[in-house]
């Protein structure tokens, strides 16, 4: 997973989620999230969730704070850093039928 596409996937979340499609664009990589308010604890778990089921990553909840989601940048290298090596449904496609032929 690369961080480029993290902070890419992030930003278009934020904008079209919590800030209504940033016209102006003023959400930047270096925006300081906590500070102007644009994520609290309840958008927090949105993300969080977004970032699960779209990205495949857990970020544990250890690791949620205020540091780690300041802006941007610091939430895509977390993300980044908490993916799994392997990413999951990876190669589903090539292993659902595996050495199930002939078989009722």
């Amino acid at each position: 997973m690369k961080q480029a596409e993290v902070t890419d996937a992030l930003m278009k979340f934020i904008r079209e989620e919590f800030l209504w499609g940033d016209d102006s664009r003023e959400l930047t990589e270096s925006t300081p999230l906590l500070e102007w308010g644009i994520i609290d604890s309840l958008r927090t778990a949105l993300l969080l969730t977004h970032v699960r089921e779209q990205l495949g990553v857990f970020v544990s909840p250890a690791k949620i704070n205020a540091r780690n989601f300041r802006d941007v940048t610091s939430i895509a290298t977390l993300v980044v850093a908490e993916a799994p090596e392997d990413p999951p449904f990876a190669d589903a496609t090539n292993t659902s039928n595996s050495g199930k032929a002939g078989q009722a």
